[in-house]
């Protein structure tokens, strides 16, 4: 009986302790949370962060199609010798901070209330995606032809997102510019359905490297600096 006490005791503490470190006490820890206000004379920066809310109903498009499958949305801590973000890691040099960009904390997920992380980069991460991302218009071509950008692509086509029509009149201001064997047949347009523009919105709406207050005044003036023209 003794034996088996202990058994039962080890098979509790191994599965229980784990549990309670990585699932309860973080999630105590970010229910606790709430948005911290910048201090206008040593960050530089007013308001609260995170100042900027995802787009929800692009975020449950986002879910629902899969894309945490394939893409993060988690900057790692630099210190932990792994792929940090570092100052000029995919992002575009204009109209952003110009200093390195930090790894995520748990406020920058705060208002979501999903934190679609991911698990594996068969894709790019997305945390930032905001900053560096082309034009709508691109955007919406990547999503239903993915190929037709880059033929090396391994990313799925989310074509039902779009819809198939005969143009009437002039062309859809919204219509995709494809070409090749990925244009539609002559007299037809592939327009965005409303689902594809949430999900664009969500996309543009990623930007989770805002200063975080208190420590580090520079990047916060950084980032609080007007676009260089």
């Amino acid at each position: 009986m003794s034996n088996f006490r202990t058994f039962i005791l080890g098979l509790v503490a191994t599965f229980g302790l784990p549990w309670l470190l990585l699932v309860v006490v973080p999630v105590i820890k970010y229910q606790g949370l709430a948005p911290a206000a910048y201090d206008k004379d040593k960050d530089g920066v007013e308001g609260f962060y995170p100042p900027a809310p995802i787009n929800g109903q692009g975020q449950l498009v986002y879910i629902r199609e899969g894309c945490a499958q394939c893409h993060t949305q988690m900057i790692r801590p630099t210190q932990l010798a792994l792929d940090g973000w570092r100052k000029g890691w995919g992002q575009d040099q204009e109209a952003r901070p110009a200093a390195p960009v930090r790894s995520n904390t748990l406020r920058d997920y705060l208002g979501e209330k999903y934190a679609p992380l991911g698990f594996i980069r068969s894709g790019p991460d997305l945390a930032n995606y905001g900053w560096r991302a082309p034009e709508r218009g691109v955007i919406h071509q990547k999503l239903y032809a993915p190929r037709s950008i880059h033929d090396w692509s391994n990313m799925p086509a989310f074509k039902s997102l779009y819809i198939v029509r005969k143009a009437q009149g002039p062309a859809s201001s919204k219509a995709l510019q494809l070409t090749g064997k990925d244009a539609p047949a002559e007299g037809d347009e592939v327009v965005p359905t409303p689902e594809a523009e949430a999900l664009v919105d969500y996309l543009l709406s990623l930007k989770k490297d805002y200063p975080i207050p208190g420590v580090s005044a520079e990047v916060a003036a950084a980032a609080a600096a007007p676009a260089k023209k």
